[in-house]
Parts: C-alpha cells; structure tokens; sequence
C-alpha cells in the first residue's frame, strides 16, 4: 500500500489509560509533545453496522509520522475492542493520507481489501481496511478537510519546536461550542 497511497503518516496504537500510556511513550521513547483530545466522536459503520465511536486519542510525532494513542470509550463493536469488548491493547493499524477516499477505497477493494470501517467528524474522514485472510492486519485510509491537514501541520511543527521535554495540551472536544 505504501507506494499505492504515499508514504505512511501514522502508527496507531490501542491503550487502556491514555494518561499512562502518554507518559511511557515518554519515558521509553522520548516523545515530549502530545496532543490529547478527549471525546473524539466518529460516526460511521462498522461490519455493516452503524457504529458511533467514542474515544480519547493523544497524538505525537517524529520527523512526518504521527503516533496515535486510542482508548475506547465507547464499549459497541469497532476496531478498538475485542471479541470480547475490551480494549483490543496493542498496535492496531498503519495510516496513510488520501485526498480521495472513495477513489482509493476502490482501489483498496481492487488489491482484495475489505472496508470494516468508516467513519466522519467534521474534521476528517476515515476507512479502515483489512486483508480477509489477516483480521489482525489493519491498515486506515485518512481523508482530511483543509482544517483538519492544517491542525496536522501545526501539531508536528509544534512537536518539532518542543523537542523532547513532556508538555501535554488537554482538548475535551466535549466542552467546544
């Protein structure tokens, strides 16, 4: 997929305690600058089902790629849970960019790809795939509005300038007008 969608732009990771996962990203691999944005909300669907998903996400970054930090809030079915409706810890997808997702959707599908999830908010977009003899293997399609690309742009060039030392911005998407 690297060549068909340019380079990856994100590792996204499912944790149980934001908080503490933000602080032993820290400790262990040196990333100072995190973004946490609470209650990200996506509408979508999922396996054919509708799926609003909540959750809380903190974001970091080295050089261009983005590393995401997901806990679940929501406990319905989604890529973040296990059969079981725990949180599914662990590495959870790789990430590229699209500026047109139902175009390369349809390539995905073409590759033998299957869409398990899509969801929106007002700032993005988004698709996750998987190869249907790989159910671990997930890879999410990213679809941003010029907004969104711009507060990426903004969030690495800010990771950029902090350097290593911990400094946590709260959002609680929650509490926005």
């Amino acid at each position: 997929m690297s060549a068909g969608f340019g380079p990856i732009r994100q590792l996204g990771y499912v944790v149980a305690d934001l908080a503490a996962s933000v602080q032993q990203w820290h400790r262990s691999q040196g990333f100072g600058r995190w973004v946490c944005f609470r209650n990200v909300t996506m509408a979508g669907e999922y396996r054919g089902r509708p799926a609003t998903l909540t959750m809380h996400v903190a974001l970091a970054y080295r050089d261009e790629l983005e590393i995401e930090l997901i806990e679940p809030v929501s406990r319905i079915a989604s890529p973040y849970l296990d059969a079981a409706g725990r949180p599914a810890v662990g590495p959870n997808h790789l990430a590229w960019f699209s500026s047109g997702l139902e175009a390369d959707l349809a390539r995905a599908r073409g590759t033998g790809l299957e869409v398990v999830y899509v969801g929106h908010n007002p700032v993005t977009r988004i698709a996750y795939l998987e190869p249907p003899a790989e159910p671990q293997v997930r890879y999410e399609l990213i679809e941003y509005t010029a907004q969104g690309l711009e507060g990426w742009s903004e969030r690495m060039r800010a990771a950029r300038a902090a350097g290593d030392a911990l400094s946590i911005v709260e959002i609680d998407l929650a509490n926005l007008p």
